[in-house]
């Protein structure tokens, strides 16, 4: 069975994802991207996470780290799925996601 990880503040994977963790912020995102070795990764830019000097840390950061995973030759997942509304982030996010983790 595929391991997938859900990343979204707000929204619950749909009835037919089944057995995947989900992460609720950035912090719980890289504490399980550390922990287990997912194969899937669904993935929201907006995670209300904030940092104590007030930066929002979002999906674009997140993809970022997995980008830095990879380069350190550590597992990343294989598939890449975005849940963002906000077209900016998408864009932004799918652009990294080519150029280095596909």
């Amino acid at each position: 069975m595929d391991s997938i990880l859900w990343v979204d503040d707000i929204r619950n994977p749909p009835a037919d994802i089944t057995g995947c963790d989900i992460a609720r912020s950035y912090a719980e995102a890289i504490a399980y991207l550390g922990k287990n070795e997912y194969e899937t990764i669904y993935l929201d830019h907006d995670l209300a996470s904030f940092e104590a000097d007030g930066r929002e840390k979002t999906g674009y950061d997140l993809v970022l780290y997995i980008v830095q995973r990879k380069m350190d030759g550590l597992h990343v997942p294989k598939n890449y799925h975005l849940l963002t509304a906000n077209p900016v982030g998408h864009e932004n996010m799918q652009a990294v996601i080519d150029r280095y983790l596909v």
